[in-house]
C-alpha cells in the first residue's frame, strides 16, 4: 500500500509507512495524508513544554504572595522560550508611559516607553488588543517611533499583547524576533495565556497586600481596645488613687506605641510636674526629677504641647534649635508627646513618649488618640482626679 504522504510503497496490510510512520489509510478511502509519527510526537512535546511552564509559573505565583517581580521573570523567559524568541519582555503601564519591569534575552531594550500608538506596546496597551508586525523597521509611517527604535535595537518581527484586568490594559507583554518571521497562531494564543499570568499575579500581590493591611489595622483596634479596656479596669478598681491608672496609662503608651519609654505630666496651670513613667533608666528618671517641676516652655515636648494644644513629633531632638533640656539629661532621639485629656479648670494630664532610636512610625502619634475620646474615660478619669485633689489637700 502507497503512503499518501511520502509515496513509499509498505507491504499490504501495514497499518503505518514503513518510511516516515504516517498512519495508512484504506486505498479504498482516499483523503490528505496524516499526521505523521514525528509530527505528533513534536506537538506533543510542545504541549508538555507549555503545561510545564504554566505549572513553573503558577508555582512562582504561590511562592510569592507579596512580590510580583519573580512572577514577570519567570513568564518573561518562558514566553522567550517557548515562543521561539530571542528575546521576551513585559512593560507596566504608569500614567502616561510604559516601564520596563522584566525582561528575558539578548536584544536591547529601553527600560521606558512613552505611551504612544506609534510603538507596538504603546498601541496594544491603548487598542487593548495583540499587535503583531512581521518587520518592523519597514513600518516608518505607521510605528515611527518604533520602527526607530527597531532599527536601532536590530530586530524586526514583533509580537505584543496587552495585560488586561477588567477590561482596562495595566501593561503589555512582547516578543521579538531579529529575522521577519511571524509567530504561529499557538505562540500567539500561548503570549496571551502568559499575559494573564501576569495579571494575575499582580492582582494576587495586591489582594494579599490588603489584606495584610485589613489585618494589621484590625489587630492594632483590638490592641488599643484592650488597652481601653484595662485602663478602664484600674479605674474602677483604684477610686481613691490616681498612681495606678497613671502608670497602666504609660504602659499602654509605650506598648501600643512602640516606644522605648512613656512618661506622663500634670500640668496646674503653673508648672509641669513629672508623675508617672515606664521603661526608662534610673539615670533618665534622676534626670526627669531635676527638670520637673518647670514652667511651660518650648524646650521640652511637653511643654510645646500644652502651649501649642496639638500633638508634638519631633523625629531627632537633637537636631532641633529650640530643644534644650532633654536632650542634654536622656539618651533618646526621637520623641512625641500627645495631649491624653483635660480635667475641669486648669487641671490637665499629658502622655508622652520616646524611641531612642530611629523614626517614629505613623501608627505612634495615632494609638493614643481613642483613649482620650471615650466618654466613660474622660468622666471616670476627672472624678479620679478629683478624688486625687481631695487627697492632697487634706
Amino acid at each position: 500500500m502507497q503512503c499518501l504522504r511520502c509515496q513509499h510503497e509498505n507491504r499490504s496490510g501495514a497499518k503505518f509507512c514503513e518510511e516516515c510512520g504516517t498512519p495508512l489509510a484504506d486505498a479504498l478511502q482516499a483523503g490528505p495524508p496524516g499526521a505523521s509519527y514525528a509530527d505528533l510526537q513534536h506537538a506533543l512535546s510542545e504541549s508538555l513544554d507549555q503545561q510545564t511552564a504554566t505549572s513553573e509559573v503558577l508555582r512562582v505565583i504561590s511562592q510569592s504572595p507579596t512580590d510580583v517581580q519573580p512572577v514577570f521573570d519567570a513568564v518573561a523567559e518562558s514566553a522567550a522560550r517557548l515562543c521561539a524568541s530571542l528575546d521576551a519582555h513585559i512593560f507596566r503601564r504608569h500614567g502616561d508611559r510604559l516601564h520596563l519591569v522584566a525582561h528575558h534575552g539578548s536584544i536591547p531594550i529601553q527600560f521606558t516607553l512613552p505611551l504612544v500608538r506609534g510603538t507596538a506596546n504603546g498601541r496594544a496597551v491603548l487598542d487593548g488588543r495583540a499587535v503583531h508586525i512581521v518587520d518592523m523597521q519597514t513600518e516608518v509611517d505607521e510605528f515611527p517611533e518604533g520602527s526607530e527604535n527597531a532599527r536601532r535595537m536590530g530586530h524586526r518581527t514583533t509580537l505584543n499583547v496587552p495585560l488586561l484586568r477588567g477590561g482596562v490594559a495595566i501593561g503589555a507583554i512582547g516578543v521579538r524576533r531579529t529575522e521577519a518571521l511571524l509567530f504561529t497562531e499557538r505562540q500567539v494564543a500561548l503570549l496571551r495565556t502568559f499575559a494573564d499570568q501576569a495579571v494575575i499575579a499582580i492582582e494576587n500581590v495586591r489582594l494579599f497586600n490588603e489584606l495584610e493591611a485589613r489585618n494589621a489595622a484590625l489587630t492594632q483596634s483590638l490592641e488599643q481596645q484592650t488597652a481601653t479596656a484595662e485602663i478602664l479596669r484600674v479605674i474602677s478598681s483604684s477610686p481613691t488613687e490616681v498612681e495606678p491608672v497613671f502608670q497602666a496609662i504609660v504602659q499602654s503608651a509605650a506598648s501600643l506605641c512602640e516606644a522605648t519609654f512613656a512618661t506622663l505630666h500634670r500640668f496646674d496651670g503653673h508648672l509641669i510636674t513629672f508623675e508617672a513613667h515606664h521603661g526608662m533608666t534610673e539615670t533618665e528618671i534622676k534626670g526627669a526629677n531635676r527638670i520637673f517641676p518647670r514652667p511651660t516652655d518650648r524646650e521640652t515636648a511637653v511643654g510645646r504641647t500644652i502651649l501649642d494644644r496639638r500633638i508634638t513629633h519631633i523625629h531627632d531632638v537633637r537636631l532641633d534649635p529650640d530643644y534644650r533640656v532633654e536632650a542634654t539629661q536622656q539618651d533618646f532621639r526621637t520623641c512625641w508627646r500627645c495631649r491624653c485629656y483635660e480635667t475641669v479648670r486648669r487641671w490637665a494630664h499629658w502622655v508622652s513618649g520616646g524611641a531612642r532610636f530611629g523614626p517614629s512610625p505613623t501608627r505612634r502619634s495615632n494609638c493614643s488618640r481613642p483613649l482620650p475620646t471615650r466618654p466613660s474615660l474622660r468622666s471616670r478619669t476627672s472624678a479620679c482626679s478629683r478624688s486625687w485633689r481631695r487627697a492632697t489637700a487634706t
